[in-house]
Formats: structure tokens, sequence, C-alpha cells
């Protein structure tokens, strides 16, 4: 099986509508699926938000910041079980 790697943008502000379409979203991952959800720098601080929804979730996730410095990454896996 192939993995999928799926990207979902939560720009320019994090919304009930993005949390919801995120939750919907890992629901459907398989195991060796990874999902990349971009943010701007500026709302790095909302990141709990999204990082909460991915631990209830069962997913292990790595927080990157972007080379120019615009976006913050937040990449996640389901947990190894």
């Amino acid at each position: 099986m192939e993995m999928a790697d799926i990207t979902i943008h939560m720009e320019p502000v994090i919304s009930e509508r993005g949390r919801a379409q995120l939750q919907s979203t890992l629901h459907n991952l398989g195991e060796d699926d990874q999902i990349n959800i971009v943010m701007e720098a500026a709302d790095a601080h909302q990141a709990d938000q999204i990082t909460n929804i991915l631990k209830d979730a069962g997913f292990d996730y790595q927080p990157r910041g972007s080379h120019d410095g615009r976006l913050y990454h937040i990449i996640a896996r389901r947990k190894v079980k």
C-alpha cells in the first residue's frame, strides 16, 4: 500500500471549520499516511489547538518553521502501536 502525504493550510486564521476539517481528515488517514498542517508563523502561538487535536487522535507530530520564517508546519503521523 502506498503512503499518502496530505497538506492542510490553516491560513490566514485557524478557524473552527479548519479544525473540523483536520479532525475529519485525521479520522480517514491510514497507519502509514502523513499530514502536513501549514499556518502562518505569526499564528504559531495558536498551534496548541492543532497539537491537542493530533494528540487526541493518536498522532505524533513535529513542528517546523519554514526557511523564510513566514510559515509554521506541523508534520504528523499516527503513533506506532
